[in-house]
């Protein structure tokens, strides 16, 4: 077979339609074209296509992922899952093929489960702090291993999350200086047992927040409703 054409798409810049004896055979971006050396009038053969092929399918797989890492750091599971994910007119992608992608960008340092896991929980402890329970909670959704998850993320500075989730959140209740204990001790306290602090640590951020408004009570130690 003789390409007879290399034509690029009107709608899509950087795509190219190939031609082979004079009818379309498939799709490819400009980089494929270039980086695999492809020509008007080269010859193929039935296994050099085959090849071909396999070529242009693992390199569009391994720009998608890139186009899907761009934005942030993701897991391994996650860019797996993407890159699985059916699509409307296209084949599902050669799980193998996929597995390979994934290692490739592992190799490169563009994918990294670690990468990933540390910045899940900065921007968490930044925007939205939550105990290391439910970070690791988090982290196993998006397919992180048990050890990479420890790594990221330990116990011991739960107290102190605990108190910056609890400082972000008495910016947006309405609670006034007039406000009782009980209520501001209810409110706050459920809410970070939500985020899955412990009822001790929920206990002594909900009183510390209280006394740095100013305020003291005598209210006896209630359990926080579930």
């Amino acid at each position: 077979m003789r390409i007879t054409a290399i034509q690029p798409q009107s709608r899509r810049t950087g795509r190219y339609n190939l031609y082979l004896d004079g009818s379309f055979a498939f799709a490819l971006g400009t980089t494929q074209v270039v980086d695999l050396g492809l020509a008007v009038g080269q010859e193929l053969s039935e296994s050099e296509l085959a090849q071909l092929q396999s070529q242009v399918e693992e390199r569009e797989l391994f720009e998608r992922a890139l186009r899907f890492l761009a934005p942030r750091p993701r897991s391994r599971s996650e860019v797996r899952r993407r890159l699985l994910a059916p699509r409307p007119k296209h084949l599902p992608a050669n799980p193998e093929m996929v597995e390979r992608v994934l290692d490739r960008l592992e190799g490169l340092e563009l994918q990294d489960d670690r990468q990933f896991a540390d910045f899940w929980v900065e921007n968490r402890e930044r925007f939205s702090p939550r105990s290391a329970r439910a970070l690791s909670f988090e982290l196993r959704q998006h397919g992180v291993t048990r050890e990479v998850i420890d790594q990221a993320s330990t116990s011991d500075r739960d107290e102190e999350r605990a108190l910056a989730a609890g400082r972000q959140r008495l910016r947006s209740l309405s609670l006034t200086h007039s406000s009782s204990y009980e209520d501001f001790r209810t409110r706050l306290g459920q809410f970070l047992l939500r985020r899955g602090f412990s009822y001790s640590i929920a206990r002594r951020v909900v009183q510390q927040l209280w006394e740095e408004r100013g305020q003291e009570s005598d209210a006896p130690d209630m359990p926080l409703d579930d």
